[in-house]
C-alpha cells in the first residue's frame, strides 16, 4: 500500500517532468547550531545571485522553514558530494536525495561533519558510510517501492518522514523554485575542493581489493576479471549462454571484441528474479571487456550479482593476486 507521502512526491513530479532529468534537494537541521539561510549560504561557499547574473557555475534555491532549511536543485548534484555535506553539517544534520537522467541515485545523511549513511536509490540494501544501519529503521516505503513507479517519490517521502519536512509543491513553478511563490534565495555555488576517493563504487565497498587489482599486473589483473566473470556465468543462465562464454573467453585472453558483439552483450539477459541483480550479471560480463583499468569496475558488478557467492570469490581473487605477487618478487 502506497503512503499518502508517496502519493504526495508522486503527484509532485508527475506535474513537474523535467525534474525526471535530475534533481537534488537537502532538509539543512539545527543540532549544535541553528540552520539559517545565510549560514548554509556560507558553508556552501556560494553568493546570492544578482538580477542579470550571468555567470557559470551551479545554482541552487534556498528557504527557511521554522528552524530548518531546505537546499533544492532541479539537475545538480553538489548538494550530495560527501565533502560538500561535511561541511554543510558541521553542527547540523543533512539529509539529502539525488537522482541523474540516467537513472542513477542515493539517499544521505550527515551529521556533525561526519556522512554517516549513502543509501543507493534503487536498492535499499547497498548502504555504506560511517553508520549505514542509520536508516535501517526507516526503509518500509523505500523497499516497497522497488521494483515500482514509486521509487524517487519514496526516496523523497523517506526526506520527509526522517526530518519532518515537506517539500512544498505550492512553491514550485514551472521552471523549478518560484521566488513569487516562496521564500527561496538562489545562490551560485561556490568551489569546495573534492576528496580523496576511489575511482568507482566498487572502491567504497572493497578498498582493499580495488586498490590492489589496479596495482596488478596485466595478466594477474586478467585473470582476476577471468575469475570474477567464470563466477557470474556458472551462477546465472543467460538469454544466450553462448554469447556469454563467448564474452568470458575474450576476457581470458585479453581479447577485443566488436561493437556488434559488444552490444550484443548489453542486450543480454540474466534470468533471475530481482531485474537488477539480473542487470549486474550483464554489466560484469559487458565491462569486463572494457580497456584499462575501467575493466575493473566488472568485478563491483561481479560482487552485487553474486551476492552471498560472493565472500568465496573473494577469497579466491585474493589468493590469486598475492600469488601473483610472491611469483612477481620470486618469492615461493
Amino acid at each position: 500500500m502506497v503512503s499518502d507521502a508517496v502519493r504526495y512526491y508522486d503527484d509532485f513530479l508527475s506535474e513537474r517532468d523535467w525534474l525526471a532529468e535530475g534533481l537534488n534537494w537537502a532538509v539543512v537541521q539545527p543540532a549544535r547550531v541553528e540552520a539559517t539561510v545565510d549560514g548554509v549560504i556560507q558553508r556552501l561557499r556560494a553568493r546570492r545571485v544578482e538580477p542579470g547574473d550571468d555567470q557559470s557555475g551551479e545554482r541552487a534555491d534556498l528557504a527557511q522553514i521554522g528552524s530548518d532549511v531546505l537546499v533544492f536543485q532541479d539537475n545538480g548534484c553538489a548538494l550530495s558530494r560527501p565533502e560538500v555535506l561535511r561541511w554543510l553539517s558541521d553542527g547540523t544534520r543533512v539529509h539529502t536525495v539525488e537522482w541523474t537522467i540516467n537513472g542513477n541515485g542515493g539517499l544521505t545523511y550527515a551529521v556533525y561533519g561526519r556522512v554517516l549513511a549513502w543509501m543507493d536509490l534503487n536498492d535499499p540494501e547497498r548502504r555504506h558510510g560511517d553508520d549505514p544501519s542509520a536508516f535501517a529503521d526507516d526503509l518500509d516505503d523505500v523497499r516497497a517501492a522497488q521494483g515500482t513507479g514509486y521509487v524517487r517519490s519514496a526516496a523523497m517521502a523517506f526526506v520527509e518522514w526522517r526530518t519532518g519536512v515537506r517539500l512544498p509543491a505550492e512553491w514550485m513553478s514551472d521552471e523549478g523554485a518560484d521566488p513569487q511563490a516562496g521564500p527561496w534565495v538562489t545562490v551560485r555555488l561556490g568551489a569546495i575542493p573534492s576528496d580523496p576517493r576511489p575511482p568507482s563504487n566498487f572502491g567504497h565497498y572493497e578498498p582493499d581489493l580495488d586498490a590492489r587489482l589496479r596495482a596488478a599486473s596485466d595478466s594477474v589483473r586478467r585473470a582476476a576479471l577471468t575469475l570474477a566473470v567464470r563466477a557470474v556465468t556458472a551462477r546465472f543462465r543467460f538469454s544466450d549462454d553462448d554469447l556469454a562464454r563467448q564474452a568470458v573467453e575474450a576476457v581470458e585472453r585479453g581479447l577485443t571484441v566488436d561493437e556488434e558483439t559488444r552490444w550484443r552483450i548489453v542486450r543480454l539477459t540474466a534470468q533471475h528474479g530481482d531485474v537488477r541483480v539480473g542487470a549486474d550479471a550483464v554489466h560484469a560480463l559487458h565491462t569486463a571487456l572494457g580497456e584499462g583499468m575501467a575493466a575493473v569496475d566488472a568485478v563491483g558488478a561481479a560482487r552485487h550479482a553474486l551476492a552471498d557467492g560472493w565472500p568465496a570469490v573473494r577469497q579466491d581473487l585474493y589468493r590469486l593476486i598475492r600469488h601473483g605477487v610472491e611469483s612477481g618478487s620470486g618469492r615461493s
